[in-house]
């Protein structure tokens, strides 16, 4: 049954509109529970949808995989960012050896992927070797995504 959904949502690049529709949960942090900032919160989604998405991303994580560097460490399986901390180490002993200016700066955007600019996303994408098909049917996915709060 999900077999025959999945290959339609796959041939018309759409998903079903009920697959739009989040249920986001506040969970408590701590502080002042007045303030939005002191919650955090998890969105109950459609579960074949979710599993449909997990299929997609397994398809665009392969896709942009091999087209990557392997001195790219951050948002991979099985790296972090903190494997560079050697090589960062040797630059630094470098620079102080031959007695030379060395500038490091370190970014760390605060909810970067909600300032993303998506239509560039999907461009990027695509330059990276992910094939349209997946592209297209990953953009769908975001369209008309609408979340309810549930108190």
């Amino acid at each position: 049954m999900l077999h025959t959904l999945f290959r339609k949502i796959w041939e018309k690049e759409r998903m079903p509109t009920d697959w739009n529709d989040g249920y986001l949960i506040k969970i408590p942090k701590k502080g002042d529970l007045s303030k939005c900032k002191n919650y955090s919160g998890t969105t109950i989604l459609s579960v074949p949808g979710k599993f449909f998405n997990r299929m997609l991303l397994n398809w665009l994580e392969y896709s942009v995989e091999i087209q990557l560097q392997d001195q790219q460490a951050g948002f991979r399986k099985d790296r972090s960012c903190t494997d560079r901390i050697p090589t960062l180490r040797i630059i630094v002993e470098q620079s102080v050896e031959w007695n030379s200016s060395l500038y490091i700066n370190f970014i760390d955007y605060e909810k970067a992927f909600d300032s993303v600019d998506r239509r560039t996303l999907w461009r990027l994408i695509r330059h990276y070797g992910v094939p349209g098909k997946i592209v297209d049917t990953v953009r769908d996915s975001y369209d008309g995504l609408q979340c309810k709060v549930v108190h």
